[in-house]
């Protein structure tokens, strides 16, 4: 009996050495396609090339009921090189783009002229463009990278005639080929008037040359409290103020920096210097307590 049962167990054993191992369990389709999807969201995202220019924006004025079309343009300090866009009628806002970094200068130009009417950012329009504004220099404007420089309103339309601003530029042109506009050559001359009565009756105020027969005058309108002479040639002038009628002058004297008390008796003429591209300020010609013939005769008719 127990060969019989030994001869079965052996036989068993066989029979199970011959049957198939087990199949591997199926992998889950989606699991495997869940798997790839978080291994790739796992990698480094791509970088985006860093950005090479920047840009200026700012708001548009015109000193009217409507705002022209313009071409507002960015002039590189440096270089010379502009940027511009055009705008359409009625716009009140602007922006150029694509602008490299560097420091600019923004204006605006009309479009139906010669070019000659130019609307600026500069010191006089951060001023608030008050008869109290005398500065007219330009603004540098910071362009960097990546950045949009805002608030950069080209506003000052009110002194087209007394700086030196750049030609309206060709915009069919090359900007690498843009003539450079010429540098400012002059200087200006500024103050406040007065009279000793109630009143400031109309004047006409003159700046002598100290070193030659010229000279330059502008004419204020009565009760105008402040005066300013553009466009002098570098150099040192005496100030004069005459009464429109010719009657009365007052200069920028000794007296004036003295406090115009009874004590101060020097009348002589102040030298003023005038530099290139400056406004010299604070030349009051206010002396109205000289001796007669203390000053010059006034040179106009």
């Amino acid at each position: 009996m127990k060969k019989i049962l030994f001869v079965l167990w052996f036989v068993a054993l066989l029979f199970a050495a011959c049957l198939p191992a087990p199949a591997e369990p199926t992998q889950d389709v989606e699991a495997i396609v869940q798997a790839t999807f978080q291994a790739l969201t796992l990698q480094a995202p791509t970088q985006e090339p860093a950005a090479q220019t920047g840009g200026i924006s700012g708001q548009l004025s015109f000193p009217s009921q409507g705002i022209p079309p313009l071409l507002v343009v960015a002039f590189d300090v440096n270089t010379y090189k502009y940027y511009f866009v055009l705008t359409e009628q009625n716009q009140s806002t602007y922006q150029i783009d694509n602008i490299p970094p560097g420091t600019y200068h923004v204006f605006a130009y009309l479009l139906d002229d010669d070019g000659s009417y130019v609307g600026a950012y500069n010191q006089f329009y951060l001023c608030g463009l008050s008869v109290d504004c005398t500065d007219l220099t330009l603004v540098d404007v910071v362009v960097q990278a990546g950045a949009i420089t805002q608030n950069i309103n080209p506003g000052d339309w009110y002194n087209s005639t007394s700086a030196t601003y750049p030609a309206r530029p060709s915009i069919n042109g090359n900007p690498d080929e843009y003539t450079p506009f010429p540098p400012i050559t002059s200087g200006s001359i500024a103050g406040n008037l007065s009279y000793p009565s109630n009143f400031i009756p109309a004047q006409t105020i003159v700046a002598f040359d100290v070193n030659s027969q010229s000279y330059y005058y502008v004419m204020t309108a009565e009760n105008q409290s402040t005066y300013q002479i553009d466009n002098l040639p570098p150099g040192n002038y005496y100030v004069v103020t005459y009464l429109q009628d010719g009657s009365l002058s007052a200069g920028y004297s000794q007296a004036v920096l003295c406090g115009l008390s009874a004590e101060c008796t020097n009348h002589s003429l102040v030298p003023v210097q005038v530099t290139s591209g400056n406004v010299t300020n604070n030349i009051n010609p206010q002396d109205w307590y000289a001796p007669p013939n203390s000053f010059p005769a006034s040179p106009l008719p």
